[in-house]
């Protein structure tokens, strides 16, 4: 059976959000980036969906009935212009360099108004904020060793929501739902900085709209973020 490589919980929440916003009647086929041993594309294909997956670690992965095609780490997606209605990256984008190479072989394999439903550590929560000023290292982000790469375990990409907004942007996508998986206790005794936080978000930005949805108690006291972007007409 297919083991979940990911906090536990997380593919259950990642198919909760996903059959809450889609509508499998005319979004079907998905495509799994990075998808392991092949757990969340079990889940997908038992729910109904045309699941397709991809990953450099083809031994790894056990789902039968699941097209799967190996690809490395030159980020090329070994399928077809506009051939998915979805795309799915599980905690894969803190794995990778080269984002902008990622986002345009997503934009490339999806079909117009097809959307890329990513999930990443959310380093804004008030919790990895004090971490990163105690230590210089955000939540989920170990030190990096020079001259050691493994992109199965290490983390080496961490990104704000407005720059997932400015990234996804060059490829032709719009944000159109942000969610977390749960509150962080750890964060929840920090909310007394929260009308700090607020408030420096007015004055330095005279409370532009995308700062205060990276400000929100969602974002600031969530765990992990789950974005989905749709690929604009």
């Amino acid at each position: 059976m297919a083991q979940e490589m990911a906090i536990p919980g997380t593919h259950k929440w990642v198919m909760e959000v996903l059959l809450k916003n889609i509508d499998l009647s005319r979004q079907k086929f998905i495509l799994d980036i990075g998808a392991g041993q092949g757990s969340l594309s079990a889940r997908l294909k038992a729910a109904g969906f045309v699941v397709s997956a991809c990953d450099i670690t083809p031994e790894q992965f056990s789902v039968p009935d699941v097209e799967f095609r190996k690809c490395d780490e030159s980020g090329i997606l070994p399928f077809p212009d506009e051939y998915f209605d979805m795309a799915v990256a599980v905690e894969v984008l803190e794995h990778i360099d080269g984002h902008d190479r990622f986002f345009a072989e997503a934009a490339r394999i999806l079909k117009w108004n097809g959307l890329l439903i990513f999930t990443t550590p959310n380093i804004l929560s008030l919790k990895s904020r004090l971490r990163f000023l105690l230590t210089g290292c955000f939540y989920s982000f170990e030190p990096l060793r020079p001259f050691t790469k493994n992109p199965v375990v290490q983390h080496i990409s961490p990104f704000t929501l407005n720059r997932y907004e400015w990234m996804l942007s060059q490829h032709d996508f719009h944000i159109c739902h942000i969610e977390t998986d749960r509150i962080q206790r750890s964060s929840l005794l920090l909310s007394l900085i929260v009308p700090f936080i607020m408030a420096s978000n007015f004055l330095k930005f005279q409370g532009n709209s995308f700062f205060r949805k990276q400000n929100s108690t969602r974002v600031l006291f969530g765990r992990k973020l789950l974005i989905i972007a749709k690929k604009r007409t």
